[in-house]
């Protein structure tokens, strides 16, 4: 089973990163440092040049000779008592040969080590010594000359000489600050998991704010956050629970009227009474059978995803919608007609629209009254599909408006029509599109009309 990721192990993950480019880093400098030719000549150079300083102050060969073994032990004690991270070549014997010459070029003093031919005064060069190679430089003056050869180490040996002194100190140092970071991440969560001890102590009901007061900067995003979240479940959850004893409400009347006008018909002789007890109760199951679709209709538009979009001929669909409702507008006595070009392709979820189109084409023949006109207008705006639905009725009262989109909201002095669901539905389900819908003006400077704008699923 695979382990879960740790806050703790990712930040040893990239310590270990850090110290391994570290490593790599100080590797190819020094590295690059050791091999140098220029400043292994410059410093073979400069030693053969003081070294020709102090012998210039010599009276003879011998005092000469003195000096210069003197000088030899001096370079060869210090070339051994350098740490082996700064110079690879410590520990070994005769790290530096030196050759002293009178200015015939007779030898005066050689010392120990292999054997060798200095080169040509003032040239530094390679040479060989031993079966191995050297550096050297050769600088005379009108008295002597002083040749200097430091040994070159093969790349690979260099490489794993510096490696294995440098990774001795890297290693302390990571065991070291691994310690002390451990220490540091598991106190700083320390906060967090307080906060998430007090999280899970609350409720399964309990939606109130967590009331923490974050000491630590990096906390306050994290409880604002979750607050805000909070928060907004409590408006849901507000919003469901009104929405239930709203449904519960408004199926009460029809159920109410269902059962008086039942208990009339089991009860009255034949005639008008029981004539007129089945039309209030056709009446009170047809209202309640629209309530219930309306209540799953929203209920879908609130918790459904949207429907894969596909290319659609809106303008046919929506005279295909108008005829399904055109019995209805013949009843009322509504005119009710169609502005839309013969064909408009429109990517979108056909079922949605569907939707709008039915409840506020319903509305409207609902509301505007017998001899009242009702103008569906379909279009594309700015690329997206514009659908006004428009009629010339009494209109919703200013103080109306802001509400009309509320669930159960009806005009007032409309309570007796509608359940007060269509325009609810209408918004959630232009919301499910991306899209919108708003108030737009009615027909001849009377009545009402909606806008829907939709855009198109490509571009959404």
């Amino acid at each position: 089973m695979r382990a879960q990721p740790t806050l703790v192990r990712r930040v040893v993950l990239a310590l270990m990163l850090a110290f391994g480019l570290i490593f790599a880093l100080n590797l190819a400098v020094i590295y690059r440092q050791v091999t140098d030719l220029g400043r292994l000549d410059a410093r073979l150079r400069a030693r053969a040049e003081r070294l020709l300083v102090s012998l210039d102050g010599a009276s003879s060969a011998g005092e000469a000779r003195m000096l210069a073994a003197a000088a030899s032990g001096m370079l060869n004690q210090s070339a051994g008592d350098a740490p082996a991270l700064a110079n690879p070549r410590a520990q070994r014997s005769a790290s530096v040969l030196m050759v002293l010459s009178d200015a015939a070029g007779t030898p005066l003093y050689r010392s120990a080590g292999p054997s060798w031919t200095p080169p040509i005064a003032g040239r530094a060069a390679d040479v060989a010594a031993d079966g191995r190679s050297w550096r050297a430089y050769r600088a005379a003056s009108p008295r002597w000359s002083v040749a200097l050869a430091e040994e070159k180490f093969a790349p690979a040996a260099l490489l794993l000489r510096i490696s294995r002194d440098m990774g001795f100190y890297l290693l302390v140092s990571f065991v070291l600050v691994l310690g002390a970071i451990w220490l540091a991440v598991s106190s700083g969560l320390r906060p967090l998991r307080q906060l998430s001890q007090t999280i899970a102590a609350r409720g399964a009901d309990d939606l109130q704010p967590l009331g923490v007061s974050a000491v630590h900067a990096e906390l306050t995003p994290l409880t604002s956050s979750i607050d805000r979240l909070l928060a907004q479940l409590r408006s849901k959850m507000e919003t469901e629970r009104g929405f239930v004893q709203d449904a519960a409400h408004e199926l009460r009347t029809p159920l109410a009227v269902i059962s008086a006008q039942a208990h009339v018909l089991a009860t009255a002789p034949a005639g008008e009474q029981r004539a007129c007890a089945e039309r209030a109760m056709d009446r009170a199951i047809g209202r309640a059978s629209r309530l219930i679709r309306q209540l799953l209709a929203l209920a879908q538009a609130d918790s459904a995803p949207a429907a894969a979009a596909a290319a659609t001929d809106v303008a046919q669909l929506v005279r295909q919608e108008l005829a399904s409702l055109a019995p209805a507008a013949m009843r009322r006595g509504v005119d009710l007609s169609l502005e839309s070009p013969d064909t408009l392709l429109h990517q979108l979820d056909a079922h949605a629209l569907q939707s709008i189109l039915h409840n506020l084409v319903s509305n409207a023949i609902e509301y505007v009254g017998s001899g009242g006109q009702v103008l569906v207008e379909l279009r594309e705006w700015e690329g997206a599909l514009r659908l006004s639905v428009s009629d010339d009725g009494p209109g919703i009262a200013p103080e109306e408006q802001l509400h009309i989109f509320e669930r159960f909201r009806r005009g007032a002095g409309q309570q007796s029509v509608g359940s007060g669901l269509g325009l609810a539905i209408v918004r959630q389900a232009a919301a499910r599109m991306n899209g919108t819908v708003r108030l737009g003006p009615g027909l001849g400077g009377k009545g009402c009309g909606f806008v829907a704008d939709l855009p198109s699923a490509e571009r959404s």
